[in-house]
């Protein structure tokens, strides 16, 4: 199996616009690029990006591939790439990439039909990369606008949330290992637009075995108060069914009832088709009332952008 160590906190990003906006040699003025990330849960934080950069692919009709994985870097406050492009009386569009277009995580990434489609393609979420996509399109070159570009993240972020029965308050209750099984983690990613349609999809790659995810640990359990696990957790956005493709989690704990004996307990709870769908940039948080010796409660599981509030009602799981 697999651990996911790498869990950050939350992080608000806004990384600093670039002052690379200006007048070229004829006075033409630059294509100058901004990058934030707002009110969201990153694992990639302001730090990652301006240390490492990020990918531009974007152009104008006839030259679309003006930007073609051209990459862009963070140094004495401002963002800015070798031999700058200047401004044209044209219709622009833009993506930018995070990690930039060398890193390890995918192996490929193009743009095509004048930006209106990005793929990349060979992603693998055992990396454990935070993959990020932004985009600007239908910007007036005439008018030298400034490219904001606003990342968004494209995988799934999952987390589990534990807490024990107020009649086991006095049991100690241990969690030993929290895992997902059955898990797909390599796909292509494809950004369209048609007309005002906007889709963000993955393409699973077919044929592979599945994996588990997931972490050890020795935490005890409070009751009233839930303790996070699995916090931040980068997984591919898949379908999930009991019987095409099912995905499984998996709570290992022991608990010692007072004055008798410590007991291991497993719990496999089959995630429903009808739970919260794992899609791009997406939150989904399951919450379970751990009742020894008893039924476990899991709360209703909550889909959101990263970073929103939490709420749901709660089913029996037998």
């Amino acid at each position: 199996m697999k651990n996911l160590l790498k869990i950050l906190p939350l992080i608000c990003l806004s990384m600093a616009c670039s002052n690379d906006i200006g007048e070229s040699p004829n006075g033409q003025k630059t294509i100058g690029f901004s990058a934030k990330m707002e009110n969201t849960r990153a694992v990639a934080g302001k730090s990652d990006v301006e240390a490492n950069g990020f990918s531009v692919w974007g152009g104008f009709s006839g030259n679309e591939y003006l930007f073609n994985g051209r990459k862009v870097t963070y140094a004495g406050g401002q963002w800015g790439y070798p031999d700058p492009e200047v401004w044209t009386f044209n219709t622009y569009n833009f993506h930018g990439i995070y990690p930039d277009k060398d890193a390890e995580a995918y192996t490929t990434c193009a743009t095509t039909n004048n930006n209106l489609k990005l793929e990349i393609k060979g992603f693998d979420a055992n990396s454990e990369i935070d993959l990020l996509h932004a985009t600007e399109q239908d910007l007036d070159g005439s008018t030298a606008p400034f490219v904001n570009l606003s990342f968004k993240h494209t995988l799934t972020n999952v987390s589990v949330q534990l807490t024990k029965h107020a009649e086991n308050a006095t049991d100690d209750i241990k969690v030993k290992q929290v895992y997902l099984l059955g898990l797909s983690t390599q796909g292509d990613y494809v950004w369209t637009k048609e007309g005002d349609n906007i889709t963000a999809t993955w393409n699973l790659t077919e044929g592979q075995t599945p994996t588990n995810m997931g972490q050890v640990f020795s935490e005890s359990l409070e009751t009233g108060t839930y303790k996070d696990f699995l916090t931040d957790m980068l997984l591919m956005p898949q379908p999930v069914h009991p019987e095409n493709h099912p995905v499984v989690l998996l709570i290992v704990y022991d608990y010692a009832i007072s004055g008798g004996e410590t007991i291991e307990n497993n719990i496999l709870y089959t995630l429903l088709p009808e739970n919260p769908v794992w899609d791009v940039n997406t939150k989904i948080t399951y919450k379970a009332i751990i009742h020894a010796q008893k039924d476990i409660i899991f709360a209703t599981p909550t889909v959101e952008e990263w970073g929103s509030a939490q709420v749901g009602g709660t089913i029996i799981i037998k």
